[in-house]
């Protein structure tokens, strides 16, 4: 589990950089600093896997509270766009929220499968 944080918190990293420096390559109008959201969510699950290191539990639960708060803030802007039908997915910013939602989901389903798992391996 924590190669697959390392893995999601890399590609959200990425997703982040990319928004921010190529903007202009990605189809935004202008360069913002909120596009360095995914890159903010990816390093605080990076800490959190640097922690599950050393203290295994401690460190995949901070890593995938921080993935389900990027999930829930991606789903809190593409909902509700899309249910009043303003979101285009031609500009930037809807892409760069529905690839951080996507991977943050992924990583969180995972990480309670995993969870899951670990608690019936104990019983």
């Amino acid at each position: 589990m924590k190669n697959l944080t390392f893995l999601c918190s890399a590609l959200l990293i990425l997703t982040g950089l990319v928004g921010f420096f190529a903007w202009e390559a990605i189809g935004a109008s202008k360069q913002a600093v909120t596009s360095l959201i995914p890159a903010f969510v990816g390093g605080l699950m990076l800490i959190g896997g640097l922690i599950a290191l050393k203290k295994n539990m401690l460190g995949m639960h901070i890593a995938v509270t921080f993935s389900l708060l990027g999930a829930l803030a991606g789903l809190g802007r593409l909902v509700p766009g899309l249910i009043k039908g303003t979101v285009s997915f031609a500009d930037a910013a809807p892409k760069l929220i529905l690839v951080m939602t996507v991977i943050c989901l992924f990583f969180t389903v995972m990480a309670v499968r995993s969870f899951i798992a670990a608690r019936r391996a104990r019983a």
